[in-house]
């Protein structure tokens, strides 16, 4: 399966308003194939017998100068919009432990009759979110090496490795450990949030449904607040995610992934 095919699924499951800042796979294509078409950009066989270096050919090639120009503001955007995200998930965080202190203070009982389900439904939602920017911290990555590996193939150029480890190695959505401790969190949340609840509606789970990666919307399903389209939503981001992990994994150990 094509990569643009799988970006393009993350896109899909995603917010709409983020859809503007992944990067833009299909455009960065379309420099490339304008780089090939360019009668003054000279093969890289013939430059290395006129001694010339790489960067130098490339600067006289007005096609390569506007892929990189258009590679480094992609860069740009993508590291920005995920600082951003980053920071509003923090935001939510606080409510969703807001909401678990609620339902655990013995003398704020007078809630509103769904706070439990209401604190069910906000922290899946919240732990949707955290998976959704996890994805799309790795379908970028992932796009940057695979345009980088495209453009050298087509051009004979290597520029891959250089500019992932200068420019692309330092970005925010590069190793993100933040973002991965929300996420854990957010499956403790979860897990006591759903027995605070127990214990306002007069029950007791023995063992509350775990919100996971190997979660499903058939466990789910079971606790009172979270319905089909979350679970289902939940479901496909899940999938996606173990998909995305994958590519991950192949751009960075191609041997591992010729093995799998």
């Amino acid at each position: 399966m094509k990569f643009g095919h799988d970006m393009h699924r993350v896109v899909r499951v995603s917010d709409a308003e983020w859809a503007p800042y992944f990067m833009q796979y299909k455009l960065l294509k379309k420099c490339i194939k304008q780089i090939k078409a360019d009668p003054s950009s000279p093969p890289v066989a013939e430059c290395c017998e006129r001694g010339d270096c790489e960067k130098a050919t490339m600067a006289k090639s007005a096609p390569e100068v506007a892929f990189f120009r258009a590679l480094r503001f992609e860069l740009q955007k993508s590291a920005q919009f995920f600082r951003q995200a980053e920071l509003v998930l923090e935001v939510r965080r606080e409510r969703v432990r807001e909401a678990l202190r609620q339902l655990q203070d013995e003398d704020r009982l007078g809630l509103l009759e769904d706070a439990p389900d209401r604190a069910l439904r906000a922290c899946v939602t919240y732990y949707r979110d955290l998976l959704l920017l996890e994805n799309y911290a790795i379908m970028n990555y992932c796009g940057f090496s695979k345009i980088l590996k495209k453009h050298d193939k087509q051009t004979g150029f290597t520029t891959r490795t250089q500019f992932m480890r200068v420019c692309v190695a330092p970005q925010p959505f590069t190793r993100y450990p933040r973002l991965m401790e929300m996420i854990r969190e957010a499956e403790d949340l979860y897990r006591d949030i759903a027995a605070a609840s127990d214990r306002i509606r007069g029950t007791r789970s023995v063992d509350p449904p775990p919100l996971s990666p190997s979660s499903s919307s058939q466990q789910l399903s079971t606790l009172g607040g979270v319905g089909a389209a979350e679970t289902d939503a939940l479901d496909a981001i899940l999938n996606l995610r173990e998909a995305a992990s994958r590519i991950r994994e192949g751009e960075e150990d191609p041997a591992a992934a010729a093995a799998a």
